[in-house]
């Protein structure tokens, strides 16, 4: 990085324009599943006619011209889209102008999350300005399915357990849900949102469920009244990928095969409401939940990287 800041920028970055979302969405289209973030914005972008706060255009100074170069996302995370050229095949000028930029331009964001060996290669580049990290995620396996899932048995009951059928959740389940996704979220992230940034975490589970993107499957467990025993929430939407976020199973539940049956049934059922490819990230080292997508039809597309902050 220090390099990039003694020679003149062959990139420059600043807000995206309107004219540039159809090139921009094309960019994102060379791998729709790493690029689902950026592309959501800027499908909201292309139907409002405003472009958001944090969509930042990379233009390649060339002459007067300013050619689109690349995207960076910049919200509670920052998720880039920066192609490699035949004029920088490795990307190396690409990623320390992008990474100097963000330094200068930019306010941290909670998270970088992406493709690897980019995300990586960027958060190498500004930790001086912005680390320490407060968690880092080297490896995540990128997964996608983009056909009917494997069929799964039914899960066990064992006498004890009254299931009903996974669906959409409404604003009538928000006040059982929001346990759930809260126990899901210190167990992923580590700390309890609750405590830290309530509003802002209810209000995004409030759009999702309203959104028709978060989906519940409850049941009475030794008689007891309904509860949450399986959910997910379609995290992002975007460039025909749904990314699935917050996979969750009920504690007592584990190893009855719900989660199998889930992932299933929310497969199809988000392939029929929301996109046809669906997508999710999942810790390299976390083997019953590879074996889990694995069993329903998912495939590892690539690799993902997390920084949180």
């Amino acid at each position: 990085m220090t390099d990039s800041l003694l020679r003149r920028a062959q990139h420059a970055l600043g807000p995206l324009q309107r004219r540039d979302v159809q090139a921009a969405l094309e960019m994102c289209a060379a791998d729709p599943v790493a690029s689902v973030l950026p592309a959501m914005h800027l499908e909201t972008a292309r139907a409002s006619g405003s472009i958001p706060r944090g969509m930042w255009a990379v233009r390649r100074r060339a002459g007067l011209q300013r050619d689109l170069a690349g995207l960076v996302w910049n919200g509670a995370n920052l998720s880039a889209v920066l192609p490699r050229t035949v004029d920088d095949p490795t990307g190396d000028a690409l990623r320390s102008d992008v990474a100097s930029a963000c330094v200068s331009r930019l306010s941290r964001p909670a998270a970088m999350v992406g493709e690897a060996d980019m995300t990586l290669d960027l958060w190498g580049r500004v930790a001086p300005w912005w680390g320490p990290a407060r968690e880092l995620r080297p490896r995540q396996a990128s997964m996608a399915i983009d056909a009917a899932p494997h069929a799964q048995p039914a899960p066990r009951l064992d006498g004890d357990l009254e299931l009903r059928d996974l669906r959409t959740a409404t604003d009538d389940d928000y006040e059982i849900l929001l346990p759930a996704c809260v126990h899901m979220f210190i167990g992923e992230v580590g700390y309890d949102p609750m405590r830290h940034g309530r509003a802002a975490y209810e209000d995004r589970l409030h759009y999702l469920v309203r959104a028709g993107r978060a989906f519940v499957q409850l049941g009475s467990i030794r008689g007891r009244r309904p509860e949450v025993v399986f959910k997910a929430e379609v995290g992002v939407l975007g460039g025909g990928v749904a990314q699935i976020q917050g996979v969750w199973t009920h504690p007592d539940l584990r190893g009855r095969g719900l989660a199998r049956a889930g992932m299933a049934e929310l497969v199809r059922q988000v392939r029929a409401q929301l996109a046809p490819t669906v997508s999710l990230y999942v810790n390299d080292f976390n083997a019953p939940a590879l074996a889990v997508y694995r069993d329903v039809g998912f495939r590892e597309v690539g690799t993902f990287a997390t920084v949180m902050f």
